[in-house]
């Protein structure tokens, strides 16, 4: 049980997911989907449509359920949090795509897993690395096949039917995750490239122009000097909509927010009823009734090591005496009091030491020598009467080293083997230099080893914000939505008010947060039904906020709106415009300064020389990456001062003096294989979005949850 635990572990959510490519798909429908339209075919009850098959609510949530179950057995849980309760509905959705979608995919083009490959991934010849990991012994970093064998026929002949279904999740996440690997490696080894795309390529990248250019960049026009009429920005807006298509459906919001956290007297108050529950909690004759009645955490039985306690109690539950109470101490937003019912021996020991480990900076002898000479040069420091913790942080070459170098406690057996032996047989204070696999470490043992394992009763509550703080924070806040019924109500009260107002420009109808807040998904929820200029009434996000939002525009996937798109119009122009006005000016001054050294000195702007700009490489020195005339230049004649070209930061007149051709590659193979590469990478984690357009994939998950 406790290898399938480790397996979970390593896994997570991932059980029953379909690999990498498939999340993307996921999350890239998430965000593309057309809520509220299913081809004016679906009801009220469609969740989704993928590839002609309908989905409805009653058939999400049964495998939604089934899916929050699983959780529950695998955790040990009896709730599950907002969050994990949002993943497990990511899980659900990748299910059904894989079901309804990937699954036909398969089937078409005869992708399967054989029962041979299956076993071939568990204890053959091509190991799973989930299943490596779940059984390599920590102590010697050594791989047993024999422990796959034994554990997977103690399960099979055993009678725990949950394991067993459990296991058989797993293999399912192999299975799929493997045909998924499978699909997307068919897709690649369709692509390549030609020898004339590595000529290209080559060329791109290695012919060089020795070039002059005078610039005057867009910004020495202001914004302010360009006026533009509304008539003058929707004739523009017109003539280029396909640039302001939307790609996805969104939202843009204003919002306020009430934050009602605790108070100091919230606060004060949960401090006064953890003393005041001391002498009660010492009294307490049955400590599992009185903590299940009072606490927010439920009384576990269960006997534990040093490290499953907070270190600020640790060190006195276990040398105080049953029936003991230590606290209240406050942490994490919480009072907690810890009551000592239980103590036994574990049946092998808990450790504490710090380390500061030297690695070995290379393969040879020198290189070893040299980190063992460092190592005791950092140890004779310590000896000296430095500390410890500060030469960790400054030396140490691992995770520990913020941490002074504490490894905490620890079990026997969960370091490798010289490492275990060393700290197990030495005493409290010991200082020594040890050599391990991972290099040279600086050991002190901080404490004495103990077998002792202590249960204990916790009694917390958390300070929360109390009725009369979250009433005075919602009085205000519907005092503002009562009096802001419009966009225009709403932005006059937030001047009047001085309350800072926030602003989320793409919220997209799948998203549970808004910038800087989590657990907004009732906001999101409302932008997609509301109309532009609505305000919502008091919306409450997470435990302790109040928002209240105005939805200022609305995106939907492949129209162009000239209201949510004025911002970009107006920059747009404005900067068509200067570089019209600009070109104008450079062509004028090109007419009387034939020379750059001329026009340079008329224009009062830089001539600046390059001397191997490439076409690849579309930064230029002193200007930055303008690709629209790198383009140009590199396509220009030689010898002839050319211009003016509208750039995208700038307008240019320049000189061609010379190209130098790139060198002949020594082999066009690696260029090809680079190509394709890239190539391979995009198609890997892009397939999916051509895929969910060509079955007409639509979520309307939005409408639900």
């Amino acid at each position: 049980m406790a290898i399938l635990t480790k397996i979970r572990n390593r896994s997570g959510l991932a059980i029953g997911m379909v690999g990498g490519a498939l999340l993307l798909f996921v999350i890239s429908d998430a965000l593309n989907s057309n809520f509220g339209f299913f081809s004016g075919q679906a009801s009220s009850t469609t969740v989704a449509e993928i590839d002609g098959e309908t989905i409805n609510i009653r058939q999400f949530e049964e495998k939604l359920e089934k899916n929050i179950e699983g959780y529950k057995v695998r955790s040990q849980s009896e709730n599950v949090d907002e969050n994990t309760r949002n993943q497990l509905r990511e899980q659900t959705w990748m299910q059904f795509m894989n079901d309804y979608l990937m699954a036909k995919e398969y089937k078409e083009l005869g992708i399967e897993v054989s029962n041979e490959e299956l076993e071939d991934m568990l204890m053959g010849q091509n190991i799973h690395p989930q299943i490596r990991q779940s059984f390599t012994d920590p102590a010697t970093g050594t791989f047993d096949i024999n422990a796959v064998k034994r554990y997977l026929k103690s399960m099979n002949e055993g009678t725990d039917e949950n394991m067993k279904a459990q296991w058989k999740e797993f293999e399912d996440y192999l299975v799929n995750e493997t045909m998924q690997r499978k699909y997307a490696n068919l897709l690649k080894k369709g692509v390549y490239a030609t020898s004339l795309e590595a000529k290209s390529l080559n060329a791109n990248r290695g012919t060089t122009a020795e070039m002059n250019f005078v610039a005057i960049p867009y910004m020495t026009i202001a914004d302010t000097t360009i006026t533009a009429e509304e008539s003058d920005l929707k004739s523009y807006f017109k003539k280029n909509m396909d640039k302001y298509k939307e790609r996805e459906n969104s939202r843009k919001l204003e919002f306020v927010v009430w934050d009602f956290a605790p108070s100091s007297e919230d606060s004060a108050a949960a401090q006064k009823w953890a003393y005041d529950q001391v002498e009660q909690f010492k009294a307490a004759t049955n400590d599992t009734l009185y903590t299940d009645a009072n606490s927010e955490t439920r009384f576990d039985p269960t006997p534990r090591n040093r490290s499953a306690y907070p270190v600020e109690v640790a060190d006195q539950i276990f040398a105080s005496a049953v029936g003991t109470v230590i606290g209240p101490v406050f942490a994490d937003g919480k009072y907690s009091l810890y009551k000592v019912v239980g103590e036994k021996q574990d049946s092998v020991f808990s450790m504490r030491a710090s380390h500061i480990l030297i690695r070995v900076e290379g393969s040879t002898m020198q290189d070893t020598i040299a980190a063992r000479t460092k190592a005791n040069d950092i140890l004779a420091r310590i000896k000296k009467g430095e500390s410890f913790a500060d030469l960790a942080r400054e030396f140490g070459t691992d995770g520990t080293r913020d941490k002074g170098g504490d490894l905490g406690w620890f079990t026997e057996g969960s370091m490798v083997k010289e490492f275990n032996d060393a700290v197990k047989n030495g005493n409290k204070g010991d200082q020594f230099v040890l050599k391990t696999q991972f290099g040279f470490h600086v050991i002190k043992i901080t404490a004495d080893k103990s077998k002792k394992l202590v249960c204990a009763a916790v009694l917390d509550r958390t300070v929360e914000a109390s009725d009369k703080t979250t009433g005075v924070a919602y009085n205000e806040a519907s005092q503002f939505a009562a009096s802001s019924t419009n966009a225009e109500e709403f932005d006059a009260n937030v001047a009047a008010k001085k309350i800072e107002k926030r602003i989320a420009e793409f919220v997209r109808e799948n998203d549970n947060f808004l910038p800087g807040y989590a657990e907004a998904r009732e906001v999101v929820r409302w932008a997609f039904s509301a109309k532009e200029g609505n305000v919502s009434e008091v919306i409450t996000i997470g435990n302790d906020k109040y928002v209240i939002a105005v939805l200022k525009a609305i995106r939907e996937k492949g129209k162009a709106n000239f209201e949510s798109s004025r911002e970009r119009v107006l920059a747009d122009y404005r900067k068509d415009k200067k570089a019209e006005q600009l070109a104008e000016k450079m062509k004028t001054a090109m007419a009387t300064n034939p020379t750059l050294d001329a026009l340079s000195r008329n224009l009062n702007q830089a001539l600046n020389p390059v001397s191997s700009q490439t076409f690849e490489n579309a930064s230029l020195p002193f200007v930055g990456y303008d690709p629209t005339f790198v383009g140009t230049l590199m396509g220009s004649a030689t010898g002839k001062v050319l211009g003016p070209v509208k750039g995208d930061g700038a307008v240019y007149a320049y000189q061609v003096n010379k190209f130098n051709p790139a060198p002949a590659p020594a082999d066009l193979n690696s260029l090809k294989a680079e190509i394709s590469n890239g190539i391979q990478s995009r198609l890997e984690y892009g397939y999916a979005e051509v895929l969910k357009e060509i079955k007409h994939v639509v979520d309307n998950r939005a409408k639900f949850y």
